[in-house]
Order: C-alpha cells, then structure tokens, then sequence
C-alpha cells in the first residue's frame, strides 16, 4: 500500500499519454444493495428495546461509482448485475461525462473488471489496479459503508424504492446537486455533479 503512494505519480506517467492531453483521474467501486434487510446499531431510551421491521428477499442491485479526484466529480450508474459487459457499459457512461478527457480509472483488480488496454475498453479510458487487499486506498468503499447505513433498518419492497432511498443519501454525503440522465432499458443513471 506505501508502495503504491510513493509510485502513482510514476505510474501515471507511465501511461505515456501526449502532452497537453485532458485527463481525469477516478477512483472507481461497485456495491450491491439489496432488499434484505441491513440491520445496523439504533439509538433508543434506557430500557426500551427498539423494534425493526425485517425482510428477507434474495433480490439486488449494484451501484457502480466513481469520484473524480481533481475537481471533486462524482458518477454513478445502476446495474443489475457485476460482469465484464456491465463493466464496459459503467465505463462508456463514465467516459462519455467528458469525451474531450483521458479518463484514468484507478480500482480493485476484481474478476469482473476490465484490465488496461482490454479491446473492450472505451478508447478514452485507462485502467491503474489498486494492489490486493487495500480497499482504504478507494475512497468509494467508504462511501458504501455511509449510504448502507442511510438505508439500513428500513424495508425496501421493491429494487426502485430501494434506489429511490438511495438517491438523496446520494446528494446529502456528497453535498452536490444530482442531475438524471435519460433511464435506458437496461439501467437508470444516475450522474451526480
């Protein structure tokens, strides 16, 4: 993990992109959320014994998202599952937010990721792996922790309530203003900005 601080600078040069290039660097993750109950901590009286509604229903959704180191961007789009092509497609939206830049995506080396120079990836992407077993260099995962506990304790009936609830636990822990995209058959995006 000290390895990759003190070389990131060396990496990024080692995309060996053209001088004068645009680029934005992202630290992209995925998170599932689901309509099975997350139970976490409450606040209650002494001696009461607080009471939550619970449900169990095998049914998720994954956030792909990714925040913009420099100027502070956030992306963010639903999929309803994790795969090489959900991976491309998350990557195209990302890239599309500024076709004119080089996005550089730094992110875990999981199974369904894409790798750098992949002929799948987007033309204007690059990918740099994070080293094994160091999620506290993605900023993402602790945004996950902050919006599981947003909707933890709650019953979401259905995935779009669930995404609903997500949405302004969204904007309040990145304190911005949320745009929406047209929603395609496949998914909604969300673009935050």
């Amino acid at each position: 993990m000290a390895e990759f601080k003190k070389t990131l600078g060396q990496r990024l040069e080692a995309l060996a992109l053209a001088p004068g290039t645009k680029v934005k660097v992202w630290v992209m993750d995925e998170a599932r959320f689901g309509l099975h109950t997350q139970m976490r901590r409450v606040w209650t009286l002494k001696g009461l014994r607080p009471v939550l509604a619970r449900q169990t229903k095998y049914e998720w959704d994954y956030l792909y998202g990714a925040l913009e180191v420099v100027e502070g961007q956030a992306h963010f789009l639903h999929l309803p599952t994790v795969s090489l092509e959900c991976d491309a497609l998350y990557l195209e939206h990302l890239a599309a937010t500024d076709p004119a830049a080089v996005h550089v995506v730094i992110r875990d080396q999981a199974g369904f990721h894409l790798r750098d120079l992949d002929p799948r990836l987007p033309a204007r992407v690059r990918i740099l792996p994070l080293p094994p077993y160091c999620p506290e260099l993605n900023a993402c995962e602790q945004l996950w922790d902050v919006l599981k506990d947003e909707v933890a304790n709650r019953c979401h009936h259905r995935i779009a309530a669930l995404r609903d609830a997500l949405l302004p636990a969204l904007r309040r822990n990145l304190a911005v203003e949320s745009r929406s995209a047209p929603a395609s058959a496949v998914c909604s995006i969300w673009n935050v900005m």
